[in-house]
Formats: C-alpha cells, sequence, structure tokens
C-alpha cells in the first residue's frame, strides 16, 4: 500500500518507534550512540511491495516467546505493515541469493508480449549498472536472471539478491525497453519472495 512510498532509511526509524511503542525487549548496540538493534535482509526499493520481508530482531528476555513478539508487533502496526511470522534464524544473511518479483503490467499487446519474451531469451543481455563508487560499469544480466515467466499481464522474475550481484528489476526493465524498443510503460513491482542458493524459503 501507501509505505511502499516510504524509504528504507525512513523504514528503519518506522522500525524503532514500532519497537519502542511495543514495549519490545530488543538488544541495544553498545557504546555512546545506542540505538535498537534490527537488520532488513535485503532493503526494499522505493516504491516496490513486499510480501516476504525479513527483519532480524535480537531479544533479550528469554521469556518472551516469538508468539508473543508476533502479537506486540502487530498491536502497534499500521495497517500497510502485516507481521505474519517469527521463527530463530535458520540461515545466515549472506546465504541470501535470489528474489523473486512480480512485475504487473497495465494490458500488454501481443506484439509487447512476444518482444518480452524475446528479450529474456537472449544469450547475453548488457546493460551499464552503477558503482558503490558512482560511475558506471558494462554487465552482462543475462546469467543473473534465473528466470523469467510472462503469465497474461505479469511477468515473474527471479534475480540474484545479496550484496555482491544484486540485480534490481528496474535496471532489467530499463535495459528491457531499451534494447527491444519499447516504449515506457506502466507496471508495479512486488517482491514475494527470498531464496538461499538452493532455493529454499530464506528464514
Amino acid at each position: 500500500g501507501r509505505m511502499k512510498f516510504v524509504s528504507h532509511l525512513d523504514m528503519n526509524r518506522f522500525m524503532t518507534r514500532l519497537v519502542n511503542k511495543g514495549k519490545i525487549p530488543i538488544w541495544f548496540t553498545e557504546g555512546f550512540n545506542q540505538h535498537a538493534y534490527f537488520n532488513f535482509a535485503v532493503p526494499l526499493t522505493l516504491g516496490f511491495e513486499g510480501e516476504y520481508e525479513i527483519l532480524d530482531l535480537r531479544i533479550i528476555d528469554p521469556n518472551y516467546t516469538n508468539e508473543q513478539l508476533l502479537a506486540d508487533l502487530n498491536r502497534v502496526s499500521i495497517p500497510d505493515i502485516e507481521f505474519f511470522k517469527v521463527e530463530a534464524p535458520v540461515f545466515k544473511m549472506k546465504e541470501i541469493a535470489f528474489a523473486e518479483f512480480k512485475v504487473s503490467f497495465d494490458a500488454l499487446t501481443e506484439e509487447l508480449k512476444g518482444k518480452i519474451k524475446a528479450f529474456f531469451e537472449r544469450d547475453s543481455i548488457i546493460t551499464k549498472k552503477t558503482t558503490k563508487k558512482g560511475g558506471t560499469k558494462d554487465i552482462d544480466i543475462a546469467p543473473l536472471v534465473k528466470k523469467s515467466d510472462l503469465c497474461g499481464d505479469t511477468l515473474t522474475l527471479i534475480l540474484t539478491a545479496g550484496n555482491e550481484n544484486n540485480l534490481n528489476p528496474t535496471l532489467v526493465l530499463k535495459t528491457m525497453f531499451e534494447t527491444e524498443k519499447i516504449d515506457p510503460i506502466y507496471y508495479t513491482v512486488k517482491r514475494t519472495m527470498i531464496y538461499n542458493k538452493e532455493m529454499q524459503s530464506f528464514v
């Protein structure tokens, strides 16, 4: 919903207020500037919705149950942010390897569907990606697209995720529009799952 227009930094501030409001016994970092410890697995791009977003918390009260944490979070949250599961960590954050996205377009024509399918059938897709230092470099994103499936007006993408080879669907779609000479069309993006390298749902 509307929370997709909240940036990652503001989402961190939102979570800080949420855990304080819920009186959740969370661990605070040590040192002069102490703050509540929590960590989002893979920050969500501004404008994207998410159905499977992972938040890592450290609880200091051994008697505070997962069920109580889930209830307290939802009690003080807002309608657009829902917590649906609390579990002890199974994987380490560095094991994140893929993310699944649903890209919804407005009424694709058969011609556009053909161009989209042709784009993902290419053996090589060269595009420019911004580096952490602000420059750009040429990369081949074809090997970074694990799956592409167009069904009706919805495109399902499974892309590499994590620190080293994180591929943003915005870059994929921008490259597709340019390569296939498609006038930019309206679309929405929802991240639906995060996986490890064995394609297991990340927990």
